[in-house]
């Protein structure tokens, strides 16, 4: 009979959060160069799988399989002791409470990382974001950045562990 041990050592899952053109997947990207950690963003995920162009119809008959399949992903890497910062929306208040409760009750470490930056800077990142050549970022028209700000909902204090604001 095996011996199993089991792996008391798990990562953590930090959800980052906040509008469009905000620094989060900047941040991530260096969190993984510097830390042992992984980057998932629902972002790449769809842009991977329907290419730089996808339509609204795909995006939004995909959002909740690709989320949920970035969630148990998220769920094994941080069992196997991995950091993960995951960008998949966290719009609202009751996305942010669901993600974290699932993580928590596997007894994985969550903390919420709000990047609270002001419009102006927003606008011009996102100006320099279309002008590049990332294939894993959406290009958003600046009225469409304004649009979906109407769709957020601000984090309150004591939801966040950490807050960055530039």
């Amino acid at each position: 009979m095996f011996n199993m041990i089991e792996n008391s050592i798990n990562g953590k899952v930090v959800l980052l959060v906040g509008k469009v053109a905000c620094g989060k997947t900047t941040f991530a990207r260096k969190m993984e160069q510097k830390e042992q950690a992984i980057f998932l963003s629902l972002d790449e995920l769809q842009l991977d799988i329907f290419g730089k162009n996808p339509t609204r119809e795909q995006l939004d008959s995909s959002y909740s399989g690709c989320f949920e399949y970035q969630k148990r992903l998220a769920h094994k890497l941080a069992k196997n002791g991995l950091d993960i910062y995951l960008d998949c929306g966290f719009w609202d208040k009751n996305s942010r409470t669901d993600v974290r409760a699932f993580f928590e009750k596997e007894g994985i470490k969550v903390e919420q990382y709000y990047f609270d930056i002001p419009p102006e800077v927003r606008y011009k990142r996102n100006q320099q974001r279309n002008l590049g050549d990332d294939n894993h970022s959406f290009k958003i028209e600046e009225k469409d950045v304004a649009f979906f700000d109407g769709f957020f909902e601000e984090p309150e204090i004591n939801e966040n562990d950490k807050v960055f604001k530039s």
